[in-house]
């Protein structure tokens, strides 16, 4: 806390920060103390797909449960990420350099993206201890960031920072 730098919120921590499971009780916390955190468009659809997954094929989230977890997250995103001037997805450089990601680290496009966002996105002039922050309950991309020279969270095993 007290740091300039920005969190970019996977779709894996944003459905701790908004429902209950896991790891909940270790990135709420940090999620609510932190002045700059965004997402991108893609970790805000796949967040709200697998809240949908919780509540319809996996019975951990009642309807009211999954209603109230999408409807926090979708007035979250569109105070605080839907604004932000993001990488164009759909360019073919930005798609180009995420295939490469992809044929490199295995990882899928959104995860892809998700690096890309943060090598050359809006808050990519950050850098050093302002560097943005990568937020994440998934493993094999807190690798790939790191070997991206990232800045990473991996929420499941280390401590905040």
């Amino acid at each position: 806390m007290g740091d300039c730098r920005a969190s970019l919120f996977d779709a894996s921590a944003l459905v701790k920060v908004f429902s209950q499971e896991p790891g909940t009780e270790i990135v709420r916390p940090y999620f609510n103390s932190e002045s700059t955190k965004y997402t991108t468009p893609f970790c805000f659809y796949e967040a709200l797909n697998v809240l949908k997954g919780k509540w319809l094929y996996k019975n951990q989230l009642t309807k009211d449960e999954y209603l109230s977890a999408a409807y926090r997250l979708s007035i979250w995103f569109g105070a605080s990420s839907r604004k932000v001037k993001d990488i164009e997805f759909t360019e073919p450089m930005t798609f180009a350099k995420a295939k490469s990601l992809v044929e490199l680290t295995s990882l899928d496009l959104s995860d892809c993206f998700q690096i890309l966002s943060i090598k050359d996105g809006y808050f990519s002039p950050l850098y050093n201890d302002s560097a943005t922050i990568l937020v994440t309950a998934d493993k094999n991309l807190s690798i790939a960031a790191r070997d991206q020279s990232l800045r990473v969270w991996y929420l499941m095993e280390e401590p905040a920072p």
